[in-house]
């Protein structure tokens, strides 16, 4: 579920880019949505990704470095683009629309499932792990919601 930060990030960068309503609309629509509030969390930030890099392209946004690019990283640890993709996967399946909820309830699970306390502490080969375990409650949640 997209958050009220990532609709008003996507609606300050259509105005600063200056993109007219048609484009607007037909750019949600190949994520086969019609309003920015229908987009998961996931989507929001690939969406917020585009318009950041045209808004860039055209000099008048400067962009942000990517969360967890600033970490010193061994070759065995987790790399940024995983750690993104954890927490990106976990926001879609929090109930709760609330950051520091998903973000609590991530390092619960992390704690009670694979004996860490921060995301950041993460190998390579658990974070593979973390996002096959969240594939797998995604897939439970879906053959639920059918019955």
């Amino acid at each position: 579920m997209i958050t009220a930060t990532q609709i008003r990030k996507i609606h300050t960068l259509k105005n600063i880019i200056g993109l007219d309503d048609d484009l607007y609309r037909e750019m949600l629509m190949s994520f086969d949505v019609q309003s920015s509030k229908n987009l998961t969390y996931t989507e929001a930030a690939i969406f917020i990704e585009i318009l950041e890099e045209k808004a860039v392209a055209l000099n008048r946004w400067e962009k942000q470095p990517k969360k967890y690019s600033d970490l010193a990283r061994d070759t065995d640890m987790a790399t940024p683009a995983q750690l993104r993709m954890i927490e990106g996967m976990w926001r879609e399946l929090c109930y709760f629309d609330n950051d520091k909820f998903a973000k609590k309830s991530l390092r619960k699970f992390l704690k009670a499932k694979f004996k860490i306390d921060d995301i950041i502490f993460l190998s390579k080969s658990k974070a593979i792990k973390v996002i096959q375990a969240i594939k797998g409650i995604k897939q439970n949640l879906k053959s639920a919601a059918t019955l």
